[in-house]
């Protein structure tokens, strides 16, 4: 898929749901699936989805506070929401539609029926094109995992007569390498 595709990250601690879902949705999706909470908010605006779908018992972090979270950023704050979660009993799902979840999927869920409910929340969400590709959205995630610190990619040239502008993932190594070396001689000097 190319970075003009619709966008669903899938955040929960589970690995064999997180497995589901995506077996579920990329047929017709790009899905990013995520184990850590806090990567996903790290990620969140580089990947830049079109739909959510969170577990809310996670370690460190709670569906519930992602949510809230997306929902302070106005870029965001329509996003569709789907909560994928053990919780069932009714004052948790009530809760999750109160914090703003456009669908609540109890667990265990069918996944064909999951990927209906998030076709019909994507119904009038058409492809667009992002600033970085999955690939370029994966390397950050492993920069980032290695240790690397991710600074923010260079701004688009639009000036007529400016030389082209490198790949985005050039964009992504020059400012990591020019942190890299900062960070070298930061050790060096004490």
């Amino acid at each position: 898929m190319s970075a003009d595709s619709i966008r669903v990250m899938v955040v929960d601690d589970d690995r064999d749901i997180l497995d589901l879902v995506q077996i579920s949705l990329s047929s017709q999706y790009e899905v990013l699936a995520l184990t850590d909470p806090a990567q996903a908010l790290e990620i969140f605006e580089v990947f830049d989805p079109d739909l959510a779908i969170l577990d809310i018992m996670m370690p460190k972090i709670t569906g519930y506070q992602i949510l809230e979270t997306i929902r302070k950023n106005p870029k965001y704050s329509h996003l569709p929401i789907v909560f994928l979660s053990a919780k069932e009993s009714t004052l948790d799902i009530k809760y999750g539609y109160k914090l703003g979840a456009n669908l609540y999927v109890p667990k265990p869920f069918q996944p064909d029926r999951l990927l209906k409910n998030v076709s019909s929340l994507l119904v009038n969400v058409h492809p667009r094109h992002r600033e970085y590709s999955m690939r370029d959205v994966q390397l950050r995630m492993q920069l980032k995992a290695s240790g690397v610190a991710t600074g923010p990619a260079e701004p688009p040239s639009d000036v007529e007569g400016a030389p082209p502008k490198p790949s985005s993932s050039a964009r992504l190594r020059r400012p990591l390498a020019q942190e890299k070396a900062e960070n070298e001689k930061k050790k060096w000097v004490g």
